[in-house]
C-alpha cells in the first residue's frame, strides 16, 4: 500500500482564461499549483479536470467578437463557420462537426501541450478534462494531423513525464451531443496501466452505466475518474424525474454506490465543470468517494474548488 492524494479541480468557465494560448496555459499551471500545495515531497497525486474544459477553446480562442457575443453555441458555431467558409468547405460534407474538424489543429495542441506540462511542474498523473475534436495524431512527417471523419468527445490521460497514457472517447452521449453530431467512442483505453496500479478513466454519463463500471473492475482498476460537466441546476429538478432533486440524486446514484461490492475499483474521484458556455450552465459539486461514502465533497455546486482526499493504492 502507498499514499495516493486524489484530487477533483471543480473548475469555473471564464472567458478571459480562453481568448489566448497563455491565459489558457496560465489557467491550467495556476490550477494545478493550487492543487498541489502543500502535499508531501515525493507522495503520488492524481489531479482531474472536469469534462469539457477545454471546449471553449473552440469557439473563443483568438475568434472575433462577433462569435464570442452569439447567443447560443449553434449561433457561435455558425458565425464562424461563415467566417472561414473556404476553410469549411474543405473540412467535409456541412455539419456541426464541421466546426471541430476546422478547429482542432488550432485547440488540439495548446490543450495537450498546456496539459503536458502541468503534468510535468505537478509531478502528478493529470486526466485533462476533455475536448470536442477528431482524433489528432502526431509523427514528423506530418505534424499534428486530424484522422478520420468522426468528431468525439475525448479525453487524455498524462502521466508525471508529461506523456500522453490514453487518449479515451465519450462512449454514451447525451442528447445535445448527438446534436453535435458527435460519436460514441467505441476504441481507446479506458483503464491504462500507470505506475500506481490501473486507473479508470470514464467521462461523465459512462460512470452511470453500469457495463462500463463491470468492465473497469474486471481489468483490474483501482481508481475510476470521472470528468463531468452536467448542463443542470444541481438544486433544480432531475431530469429524469422532477419530483427528485439534481443533486441529490447525482450523490445517490454517483460514483460512491458504483464502488460498492467491486473486486478492485475502490476510489472514485469526480471533477465538475461549473459556469456558462452560451446557453449551457453547468453546476456541480465536486468529489472524491469511496465505497457508499463520501471522503470529500466541494462546499458549493459553483465556483471554483480543490478538493483532496489523501488514500491508500493497492
Amino acid at each position: 500500500m502507498k499514499p495516493v492524494h486524489l484530487v477533483a479541480l471543480q473548475t469555473e468557465l471564464r472567458l478571459e482564461h480562453y481568448r489566448d494560448a497563455g491565459a489558457f496555459r496560465a489557467r491550467v499551471l495556476d490550477l494545478c499549483s493550487r492543487a498541489v500545495e502543500g502535499l508531501p515531497e515525493g507522495e503520488a497525486r492524481v489531479l482531474a479536470f472536469p469534462e469539457a474544459l477545454a471546449l471553449p477553446l473552440v469557439f473563443w480562442l483568438e475568434t472575433p467578437e462577433e462569435v464570442v457575443q452569439a447567443p447560443t453555441a449553434l449561433a457561435a458555431g455558425l458565425r464562424l463557420l461563415r467566417l472561414r467558409w473556404r476553410e469549411a468547405l474543405g473540412s467535409g460534407p456541412p455539419s456541426p462537426s464541421v466546426l471541430f474538424h476546422l478547429r482542432a489543429l488550432e485547440v488540439w495542441p495548446l490543450w495537450e501541450k498546456t496539459f503536458a506540462e502541468a503534468a510535468q511542474q505537478s509531478g502528478a498523473y493529470v486526466v485533462a478534462g476533455s475536448l470536442f475534436s477528431p482524433r489528432v495524431d502526431w509523427e514528423p512527417a506530418q505534424g499534428y494531423h486530424r484522422q478520420g471523419r468522426g468528431v468525439y468527445n475525448l479525453s487524455l490521460v498524462f502521466n508525471p513525464q508529461g506523456r500522453v497514457l490514453s487518449r479515451v472517447p465519450k462512449v454514451n452521449l447525451t442528447k445535445d451531443e448527438r446534436q453535435s453530431f458527435l460519436q460514441g467512442g467505441g476504441w481507446g483505453a479506458q483503464v491504462v496501466q500507470t505506475g500506481l496500479g490501473r486507473v479508470a478513466n470514464l467521462i461523465c454519463l459512462d460512470a452511470f452505466h453500469e457495463h462500463l463500471v463491470e468492465q473497469c473492475d474486471a481489468a483490474g482498476a483501482w481508481l475510476v475518474v470521472q470528468p463531468s460537466a452536467n448542463a443542470a441546476r444541481w438544486e433544480g429538478p432531475w431530469s429524469a424525474d422532477p419530483d427528485q432533486v439534481e443533486g441529490q440524486v447525482w450523490l445517490q446514484e454517483g460514483l460512491a454506490r458504483k464502488l460498492e461490492g467491486r473486486e478492485n475499483l475502490r476510489y472514485g474521484l469526480n471533477p465538475m465543470l461549473n459556469g456558462d458556455l452560451y446557453n449551457l450552465h453547468f453546476e456541480g459539486r465536486s468529489g472524491v468517494y469511496g465505497p457508499g461514502q463520501i471522503l470529500a465533497l466541494a462546499d458549493a455546486p459553483v465556483g471554483d474548488a480543490v478538493v483532496r482526499a489523501r488514500v491508500e493504492a493497492p
